[in-house]
């Protein structure tokens, strides 16, 4: 199964908009990410976990996919 933590996003620098690339889990674990144009520090926040619990969602999901292919198998 596709580990969806470990996918890459863009996140543009709020002080001078400055395009980089960050994990996931870099937003589930609210890690502090340094802008590599201007060194401002960026607190990146999972409001009310949404990223763990999208994630979650899309995993149950593919579970239930798995399971229906499974069935059609038989």
């Amino acid at each position: 199964m596709i580990n969806l933590y470990e996918q890459w996003i863009t996140l543009k620098c709020p002080n001078c908009d400055y395009t980089d690339e960050i994990q996931l889990l870099d937003v589930k674990i609210e890690k502090i990410h340094y802008c590599n144009n201007c060194k401002v520090r960026i607190k990146l926040q999972d409001n009310e976990g949404s990223v763990h619990h999208g994630i979650e969602s899309i995993n149950n999901a593919f579970k239930d996919i798995e399971k229906l292919l499974k069935k059609f198998g038989k």
